[in-house]
């Protein structure tokens, strides 16, 4: 396994910290975009990257902006800006080699912009992974609120103010939380316009009623940061190639959880069986031209 890393301007004038994780010898067989959540960083994945990549599986990350080594204001960015980051990362691996699949995973804020990315953009992907997405908040907002943070948003457009995270919601092993305190990449600022996204994409999410990729989600029922029961809805109403697995006694970050080698297997389980579905698919309309 080696890793690359490099600052990279892939939204405007903002240089976005990318790294990844390759395997040394072998071909990949598929590859692993993943979108962080608020306030963190794609380090922070680091565990989820070593498990993969010995698979053959390519996992590739980046520094949302304002977020880790990437540039920016603490917390100011908007989902537009996180979409054409990944457009940009897809469109890059793609041209090196269009022929190894691509998947998106995300978590939390992250995992609610790979299922908004998905329903944009279907055919540049073969599916998505969302853990612990942020489809609805643990304390949302009511409308009227958001009604005054746009009005707010024209005045002041890279105003932060504090997220207000749990951090003890974040895992069961509470070094976890430790970790995140002590993490100097780690901050609690969020923008006017990421608040607003969050809210917007949520509700929009929840009014779909069909998913047009694979799709997996993994929601912990004990998770405090963000809403287990939306994540529910979103499941039991979506139609499609849909794998919903809810963690019994998952806290929020299943990637950081004592039995988090279990998350990952079944993220590989479900991956092979989605590329394998995928090079099928491929044949069939290989053949048939």
């Amino acid at each position: 396994m080696r890793t690359e890393s490099s600052l990279d301007i892939l939204s405007g004038n903002h240089k976005i910290f990318m790294q990844s994780w390759l395997p040394d010898d072998q071909a990949a067989i598929a590859r692993i975009i993943l979108v962080h959540g608020i306030g963190e960083h794609s380090n922070r994945y680091r565990d989820a990257a070593e498990f993969f990549t010995p698979l053959s599986i390519e996992f590739h990350t980046f520094d949302q902006i304002g977020h880790g080594k990437s540039s920016g204001k603490r917390g100011a960015e908007s989902y537009q800006q996180v979409f054409e980051i990944i457009t940009n990362l897809i469109n890059r691996l793609r041209n090196e080699q269009p022929e190894i699949p691509i998947l998106l995973y995300g978590h939390s804020m992250g995992g609610a912009i790979v299922l908004a990315y998905g329903l944009n953009h279907p055919e540049s992907i073969c599916g998505i992974i969302a853990s612990s997405p942020a489809i609805g908040l643990a304390n949302p907002l009511p409308d009227r609120v958001i009604q005054i943070l746009e009005l707010m948003i024209r005045l002041f457009p890279d105003l932060t103010i504090q997220n207000r995270m749990n951090v003890q919601g974040l895992s069961q092993d509470p070094s976890i939380a430790e970790k995140y305190r002590s993490d100097p990449l780690v901050h609690n600022r969020v923008s006017l316009q990421l608040g607003v996204d969050i809210y917007k994409t949520g509700k929009r999410l929840l009014a779909q009623s069909a998913y047009p990729l694979p799709l997996l989600l993994l929601q912990g029922d004990k998770d405090i940061l963000v809403d287990p029961s939306a994540t529910n809805r979103f499941a039991a109403k979506i139609k499609g190639n849909v794998t919903y697995h809810q963690i019994k006694d998952g806290f929020h970050e299943l990637h950081n959880e004592p039995n988090k080698e279990d998350i990952f297997f079944t993220i590989r389980d479900w991956i092979l069986e989605t590329i394998k579905a995928e090079g099928e698919k491929l044949n069939i309309l290989t053949n048939s031209e």
